[in-house]
């Protein structure tokens, strides 16, 4: 696909709009593995990491997470590298390559616990929903599950966690298609850029360039997943892999000639991120 401008009836860039919250879709874990703090134990002898910057062990796991985040959204990032673990050490053993790593993920703007059990902590964490070419496709929210470890007297935390995005319920994909086709078919610009992930909407489709001032009444269709190929190449290409599994394109028919839409989840709702033929 080629970049293409599609806002309004002409080639004017206008701002993509990102919401900032996002329907809780994914489940969160089961309450009954929670375990109090007191209860945790770990059995873990590893050999200790050499590093410059002394460890500063929390009490428990939940607090050595939650100074590690706290940290983090601060952008302080030599002060969470003293709670990274001897294993992280080991993958990352200076305050600089620690520092680079967390430069790749998305900027912490909030966070809160939601369990603990047996040593890994599920985080909610928050960030700025958007789709950057940096960072890729960036959620509003997402579960992170931290593992903790007993040593140098207290808990250190392992770094890179797993992480459970959540994404608005894909229930929003054909609304979102049809109030942009509205809003394209009577040439609101304003309206229009509402509905897109970005500025400039990726691809090319003589339908969806032909929408403004239309006759007919549009139908949208059910979604599905998009594939890895020519249609998606450019978006891959832009945001990384990791946007196709959450890539998801509608076809619109009725009006002067077909074309499809692809979308992507950003905060609670969906928007539209490239265009194609039908």
């Amino acid at each position: 696909m080629t970049a293409a401008l599609m806002t309004g009836c002409s080639s004017k860039k206008s701002a993509g709009a990102g919401a900032a919250t996002t329907a809780l879709s994914n489940p969160a874990p089961p309450p009954s593995d929670t375990v109090p703090p007191s209860e945790l134990a770990s059995t873990t002898t590893l050999p200790r990491a050499t590093s410059p910057i002394p460890r500063a062990p929390a009490a428990n796991p939940e607090l050595a997470v939650a100074a590690l985040l706290r940290a983090e959204q601060q952008l302080d990032h030599t002060t969470s590298f003293q709670l990274v673990s001897s294993t992280g050490l080991q993958a990352y053993p200076t305050p600089q390559a620690w520092s680079r790593r967390r430069a790749e993920v998305a900027k912490i703007t909030g966070f809160r616990q939601e369990f603990v059990a047996r040593g890994d902590v599920t985080m909610l964490v928050e960030h700025k929903a958007t789709i950057d070419a940096f960072v890729g496709l960036q959620f509003a929210q997402e579960r992170q599950i931290w593992h903790t470890r007993r040593e140098s007297g207290g808990w250190l935390v392992d770094p890179d966690p797993k992480v459970i995005p959540v994404v608005a319920a894909e229930a929003g994909v054909t609304d979102a298609a049809r109030r942009w086709t509205k809003a394209r078919q009577t040439c609101d610009e304003k309206a229009t850029s509402a509905e897109q992930a970005v500025p400039e909407l990726f691809g090319v489709s003589a339908g969806a360039f032909s929408v403004c001032g239309s006759k007919g009444q549009a139908t949208v269709g059910a979604p599905s997943a998009a594939r890895p190929g020519p249609e998606t190449a450019d978006l891959v290409s832009q945001f990384g892999p990791s946007v196709l599994p959450f890539l998801r394109k509608v076809a619109v028919t009725g009006l002067t000639k077909g074309f499809t839409l692809f979308l992507v989840p950003i905060g609670k709702d969906w928007r539209v991120v490239a265009v194609g033929e039908t």
